[in-house]
Parts: structure tokens; sequence; C-alpha cells
């Protein structure tokens, strides 16, 4: 797009976006988590990985107006390709089982599914007893494809446009192929980033806060100055962190002072700021006229006066 008279928004004529990113489906803290932002109009994306916990008609209400990511089915990590394993055949006892080694870790088979097996991991703070489940390739696809199918059984056909790795990024270049050949809009990694703009690559687009930081994060970020291009700020990880680290009122805090202020901030899910991304990028300007070849209505000030283009349709300027 080339024309310095045109300028792009957000929808509500905002350059700023407002998000989050919470990932596995925690109930009891997701629901707590709602009960603040819900009624401050702050959108999102919930990343689930299997939706067995309540009815479908109970998943539907309580996550009704945000979005729901495929995290995978039993969240497992990859093998990686970089590092030697011993399968062992005996029997897996969470107490009795050889853990973690530094040279060489213990992996056991999880019964019940092929591809699939137990290893210890040291720090990983949302299962207390260490033991996290590890999958080939070829079982970490299928997984995903099971978990997608779940998802869209409950949350409805096509709704699942997104996929969010378990642990972070797995660093692997075949399987993050694999996994935007499905369609998905973007397959995210988990971690801290700095910036604010939307990013290139949207592998590399996660959060800029979590508990602890989210106050002092967007205080920085509302004091951005306008520099012409649109902007995000996401917060996540886990509902569940919120109530290890006490830090609710911090959610209320932000949430009181910072929601219900539509005409500085664009409320959306992850997936919405992409797919407005991709329409902004899909207009075609010329001196004369704007064409929105994309299904969603476009904002934008022409010469300084506020203009909106419908979806498929053009205007004169």
């Amino acid at each position: 797009m080339q024309n310095n008279n045109v300028e792009i928004f957000f929808p509500g004529f905002t350059k700023k976006s407002v998000t989050f990113t919470i990932d596995d489906g925690n109930i009891k803290y997701d629901e707590k988590f709602l009960s603040i932002v819900r009624p401050a109009g702050i959108k999102g994306t919930f990343n689930l990985c299997m939706p067995t916990k309540l009815t479908p008609e109970k998943y539907r209400e309580m996550y009704q107006g945000y979005e729901i990511a495929n995290h995978c089915k039993f969240h497992p990590e990859l093998f990686r390709k970089d590092k030697v394993y011993i399968i062992s055949d005996e029997k897996f006892d969470p107490l009795t089982s050889s853990r973690y080694t530094d040279e060489t870790p213990y992996v056991y088979k999880f019964d019940g599914e092929d591809g699939l097996y137990l290893i210890h991991a040291r720090k990983v703070d949302s299962r207390p007893d260490g033991w996290i489940k590890l999958a080939t390739e070829q079982t970490y696809m299928r997984l995903v494809g099971e978990s997608h199918d779940d998802l869209e059984e409950v949350f409805g056909k096509g709704s699942i446009k997104s996929y969010v790795w378990p642990f972070g990024d797995q660093k692997n270049p075949e399987i993050q192929a694999a996994l935007m050949e499905r369609g998905y809009n973007s397959v995210r990694k988990t971690g801290l980033v700095e910036h604010f703009d939307l990013p290139s690559d949207r592998s590399a687009w996660s959060y800029n806060a979590r508990e602890g930081r989210l106050l002092s994060k967007m205080e920085e970020y509302e004091s951005l100055s306008d520099d012409g291009k649109l902007k995000f700020f996401a917060f996540g990880i886990h509902s569940i962190d919120y109530e290890r680290a006490d830090a609710w009122p911090e959610l209320r805090e932000f949430a009181a002072k910072y929601g219900n202020r539509p005409e500085e901030f664009y409320y959306a899910s992850v997936s919405d700021i992409f797919e407005y991304e991709d329409a902004v990028k899909a207009l075609a300007v010329t001196d004369t006229e704007i064409i929105n070849n994309s299904d969603k209505e476009i904002y934008l000030k022409v010469r300084g006066e506020r203009m909106t283009v419908a979806p498929k349709s053009k205007i004169t300027i």
C-alpha cells in the first residue's frame, strides 16, 4: 500500500491492540481469569489441549466470545534430534522410576498411546511431580490432529485457527512446516517478546508480559508515541500463574485501568489481529481509490478524515 494520504487503523480508529494468550485450559482458574477480563471487554485466546473436563455445552458457555487455539492433546514435548534417550522397559512408577540425569534421560512408555512416552524434567512448574509426556514426530502430528478435531467438535467447524506449542518452541522446522500446512494462521511459541510491533514472523509472536510485570509493561505500551504502525500488547501465560503468584489484584487493577477503552485499544483475539493485518495487506490503494479485497471492514483516514471500507468493496478518494 503506497499512498501517504491514507493511514490505517484497527477497528475503532486506534493504532493499539490488546490481547492475551493463556495456555492449558485450567478450568478453575480460566473461569476466575474470565470473571475479571470479561466485564472489562478484554478479549484474547485460550490455548486448549483436551476438552474433556466439561460437557461441550459448558465449554462453549464458559469461553463464549473468546478464541480457542490448539495446544495439542496430552501437552507433549517432541523427541529432540540432538539428544540421546534411554527407553526403559521397566514399568513406570512416578515414585521409583529413574529420573533426569544430565547425561542421558530415561523415558518410559505411556500406557495406551503408541509413540508417547514419559520423561522426568526438572523445573516443570505446572507439574509438581516433574513427569511430562514426550512424543515421536509421527505421534505428535497425530495428537495435533486429534486435539484439533476434538476442539472443533466442541467449538465448531473452522473455529480452531491457530496452534501454540506446548513447552515454548520445540525448534523442529519440519513439524513447524507440517503444522502450517494444516492451514493455521499462526504456529506460535511461548516466550517473552519485548517489542510491540506486529511480527514479520508469526512463529515468534507470543506475549509481552505475564503476572508481576503486567502493569509496568502496559504503562510502557500506553506511553508509546504514534509511529504510524499498528501495534499489539499481549499478556499470558497460564491462569494458574495468577493464583500461585497471588497476582489477581494486579489483573484486577489492569482490567480496571485498561479495560473498557475501545476508543484507545482494539480488544481482540490473536487470530482477530492477524486476520485484520492480512486484510490490510490485501488492500489495494491508488491515487484515486481504495479496494478492499478481504471480508473485513477496514478502518482508515484519508487526508485526516475517518473512513471505513466495507468488505469486498471500494471507495473513491
